[in-house]
């Protein structure tokens, strides 16, 4: 029997799964109703690689918030 070594979502010591970063991104309009772009953008510069949705909104809140200077 082979062994699948990825992990889609994995469960947090919560109750919020894990997703990979790249995934969400992938379906970023029907998750979040913006853009893969507008989430690349939101997520510029942060290293974690898996995270929860509500994380992942927290990130796109912020970042439309942001004053553009």
């Amino acid at each position: 029997m082979k062994k699948n070594n990825t992990i889609k979502a994995g469960k947090t010591e919560g109750t919020e799964a894990l997703f990979d970063t790249a995934d969400l991104t992938k379906h970023a309009k029907e998750l979040f109703g913006v853009k893969p772009e507008i989430l690349r953008g939101a997520l510029f510069g942060v290293q974690k690689t898996h995270m929860t949705k509500s994380e992942v909104r927290k990130y796109i809140q912020t970042f439309l918030t942001k004053e553009v200077m």
